[in-house]
């Protein structure tokens, strides 16, 4: 049992112990957040990749120092410190998949030096190899990859369960950045009894927590493993590697870890208590890698003196218990459990019976995650796989007036898992109130507006053996200000607004005990100067004017230049709502003036504090009245250089009344043009930004070069028209019939004969048109002088002057009887003189092109 003579303590207090060491956290894949804005807001920019354990730690100011998943210490520039990289080789002992991986301590003494606490994971399979490497199986057969994550060394785990430990962290080093101090990375802590066979194999549960001593200047490091705890001491001295032992139930079996180690260890703000969650107690891995449903939450007394733990409270059992927590003041517990799903509990400890205190706060889905007090006093809620944080708003109260919201607290497209960074507990005790609120209320923020002048004062005593200690921002005494309040100025004539002053008050009660901390946020602010001023909208003629309402407080914030994220406003429809905040319109991007209301009265809010009262007149103008729609125009290359006109309004409007810009510079209403192109205009009514813009898409098109091709079928033939590369339209076309055009550019079994071919341009641009000749050969003839049939002869020529056609004509034995020309009249079926017998002939015609022919006909008589 440790001894303590309790002695006189000065009003100096732990540094530790300021307002921002607990303001910036980062866990889950790559996410954060961090205090230092109100509400708290996301952080993107970490390097921590954890599936549970982690750990942040901040200046007293709220400015990052470094955070670590238990293997790798990360810098405040979010770089691996060289003496902590874990898979650089100089990794610590601790393992994400550890409930409490790390767990950063300032040095109560010296303010370079942090002590980084790491716990690892006691994983079974480790244990089968002890005292070699792991992973094996449970005979002691060594694997090569654990069989719950497929992964091996050093991927999933460095192979040994390493228990406790301790590095330092010295912040001179490494040009300021810090880095772990040679000879002091992975200090050894015992938790275990040595001579067990079985102890020595796990060393650790995956438990820790740290409160501050009674004094005020020393730490309470503790941690569990079976049924025992551990405090390990932290003061001027450094650490005391000889733990205060409590033993006390449940009894958490050997056979049951590894799963049987998960679960926090919290120390409540003012360090009385304890809250333990062991998420099994009957964990079998040889049967099973699951969990079963037997685990539970106890309650401890702690004493922050000795470091003894005492009279154990079991608040629930035959669950799977993991996140626990308490709130601000110490008077409520909370822990996530799953029975058939996941609940968030909790317990009133100024109940007569605490255990049947119990209260449902949420049922939050299918995993137990981590709950995390947070330095504004609300509890935050990790939940798996989202990019949001749940919170409790205020855990202070009892039931549904906790007010637990699962959404709240975006991440930024970052996702939580299962951990949320733990803290010295005692960075979120209760602090006293400087300033006056009503009931038990502590505000630690104030604004003012036109006022230059207030006062901070401790009101419960101003009992004359206390000590008070007043602190500006950077943590200097105020010298001279040794009572219970402080007057807090600015000048308003030299002052650059707003201006925001931080203040913390220590009052030393006498009793040896920490002194009581109240702190307080100060900002002051001058009420801007606005005018009254006007919304113009652009309008449709014959439709509801549509003004954008959110341009307001831009329009304000260039009148006084003021950031705009520093006014709020409320829109009303006139000055009596606006002055009793009666009947607010939405401030949308859309607000349609269906009145025809002529102004709206804006309730301004600067800085959250300063009001004036301000109105907006609403003027419309009406765009041109002009067709938005995109207008096809079809130039024909035949008018070639003459000009088509581009008109973007009709002939009812003045084109005074606008401004013209069109998409080739130039600025008239019309534009003349002879070439494809899209061109646009946009038409403004003068001295507005009301435009509208039309846009003409011109479309070069020609009428038809074209020739044809005829293939002859017999006694029929094919007719297919080629248009030439260099026409640009789109064509149909037709044959003899102009009131019949097809998109197939071929005409199948014509007749012989003369015909005129059209081409016809589909956008309007005109008719080509050309005639051709099919030729046709008769397949008999009469030479009998009627008149008809009495030539064999070629038809569909279309001027013998310009054919070179060949004929002959043979009998059956090829004897050649007659030869002549396209020119001649054609063959009378005579042969020198005499007129032949009906019979078949024979011909061979050589065409104009060269090509030969040959086939019969035959003579009737």
């Amino acid at each position: 049992m440790r001894t303590f003579i309790i002695l006189f303590v000065s009003a100096i207090s732990l540094s530790v112990f300021g307002q921002g060491e607990a303001n910036n956290w980062y866990f889950g894949n790559n996410a954060g957040i961090t205090f230092n804005t109100n509400p708290p807001s996301a952080l993107t920019n970490g390097q921590l990749n954890t599936n549970e354990g982690c750990s942040s730690i901040s200046d007293p100011n709220g400015n990052l120092l470094m955070y670590t998943d238990g293997r790798t210490i990360w810098d405040k520039n979010h770089n691996i410190m060289p003496n902590a990289d874990y898979f650089g080789g100089t990794g610590l002992n601790g393992d994400p998949s550890s409930t409490s991986s790390g767990l950063i301590v300032p040095d109560p003494t010296n303010p370079n030096l942090y002590y980084v606490f790491t716990i690892d994971e006691p994983h079974h399979e480790n244990a089968y190899a002890y005292p070699n490497q792991g992973p094996a199986d449970r005979f002691g057969n060594l694997a090569s990859i654990y069989t719950d994550t497929e992964q091996g060394v050093p991927e999933a785990d460095d192979g040994y369960n390493n228990g406790l430990n301790y590095s330092i962290v010295d912040m001179s080093l490494n040009g300021g950045l810090g880095d772990v101090k040679a000879g002091e990375r992975n200090n050894e802590l015992i938790t275990y009894d040595p001579s067990d066979s079985e102890e020595i194999k796990y060393k650790a549960s995956e438990k820790i927590t740290a409160v501050r001593g009674r004094d005020c200047n020393s730490v309470w490091v503790i941690t569990h493993f079976r049924d025992k705890f551990y405090a390990f001491f932290i003061d001027q001295n450094g650490i005391d590697e000889i733990p205060e032992i409590s033993q006390v139930s449940p009894l958490i079996e050997i056979s049951n870890y590894r799963r049987a180690a998960l679960g926090y260890l919290k120390a409540s703000p003012n360090g009385d208590k304890l809250l333990i969650a062991h998420n099994t107690t009957n964990f079998n891995p040889i049967i099973s890698n699951q969990d079963s449903g037997e685990g539970n939450v106890y309650l401890y007394d702690f004493n922050n003196l000795t470091g003894q733990v005492s009279n154990p409270i079991k608040l629930i059992d035959d669950v799977n218990a993991y996140g626990v927590e308490f709130s601000q003041d110490g008077t409520k517990a909370f822990a996530t459990v799953s029975d058939t799903s996941a609940k968030i509990y909790q317990w009133n400890l100024e109940a007569s019976d605490i255990q049947n205190s119990i209260e449902t706060i949420a049922n939050v889905g299918q995993y137990n995650t981590a709950l995390q007090l947070g330095p504004n006093g609300k509890i935050y809620h990790s939940i798996l796989g989202s990019s949001r944080l749940g919170v409790i708003n205020n855990p202070n109260e009892i039931g549904a007036s906790v007010n637990y919201t699962q959404n709240q607290v975006t991440l930024n497209g970052r996702n939580a898992t299962f951990g949320l960074p733990p803290f010295i507990q005692s960075l979120f005790s209760k602090r006293i109130p400087l300033v006056e609120a009503p009931g038990d209320e502590v505000i630690e923020q104030v604004a003012l507006c036109n006022e230059y002048e207030f006062e901070l004062k401790y009101e419960d005593s101003n009992n004359p053996n206390y000590t008070y200690t007043w602190f500006d921002e950077n943590d200097n005494v105020i010298n001279g200000q040794n009572t219970n309040s402080l007057i807090v100025n600015v000048n308003p004539t030299s002052t650059l607004f707003p201006i925001q002053k931080n203040f913390k008050l220590e009052v030393d009660l006498d009793n040896g005990e920490c002194p009581l901390i109240g702190v307080a946020q100060i900002t002051f602010n001058q009420s801007p100067i606005y005018s009254d001023d006007e919304l113009l909208t652009c309008r449709i003629p014959g439709e509801d004017a549509i003004y954008d309402l959110t341009e307001i407080r831009s329009v304000l914030s260039n009148q006084a230049g003021v950031n705009p994220n520093q006014i709020e406003v409320e829109v009303f429809k006139n000055t009596t709502d606006a002055v009793n905040g009666n009947n607010p319109i939405p401030v949308t991007s859309s607000f349609v003036n269906a009145e025809d209301l002529s102004s709206l009265f804006v309730k301004i809010t600067s800085f959250g504090v300063c009001e004036d009262y301000k109105e907006f007149a609403l003027i419309a103008e009406d765009l041109a009245n002009i067709d938005e729609s995109d207008e096809i125009l079809i130039y024909c290359l035949e008018d070639f250089p003459n000009k088509i006109t581009l008109n973007p309004l009709n002939s009812s409007q003045d084109p005074s009344r606008f401004e013209f810009e069109w998409s080739t510079g130039e600025t008239t209403p019309t534009i003349s043009v002879n070439s494809e192109d899209n061109y646009f205009v946009d038409v403004n009514i003068k001295g507005t930004n009301c435009f509208s813009r039309k846009t003409f898409i011109i479309t070069e098109s020609k009428i038809a070069d074209f020739d044809y091709t005829v293939e002859r079928l017999g006694d029929l033939s094919n007719l297919e028209i080629s248009i030439d590369p260099s026409s640009l339209g789109d064509y149909e076309f037709a044959i003899n019939d102009t009131t019949n055009f097809q998109n197939s550019n071929v005409f199948e079994n014509i007749n012989p004969g003369i015909y005129t071919v059209y081409v016809r341009d589909k956008l309007g641009c005109g008719i080509s048109e050309k005639t051709i000749g099919v030729l046709g050969i008769m397949k008999f003839f009469t030479p009998n002088g009627d008149g008809i049939n009495d030539l064999w002869e070629i038809s569909g020529l279309l001027d013998t002057t310009t054919e070179d056609i060949s004929i002959q004509v043979y009998d059956r034995y090829g004897k050649l009887l007659s030869s002549f020309t396209n020119a001649d009249p054609g063959w009378d079926g005579t042969y020198n003189g005499k007129d032949l017998p009906s019979n078949d002939y024979w011909y061979r015609i050589r065409l104009t092109d060269g090509t030969v022919e040959t086939g019969s006909f035959t003579l009737k008589r």
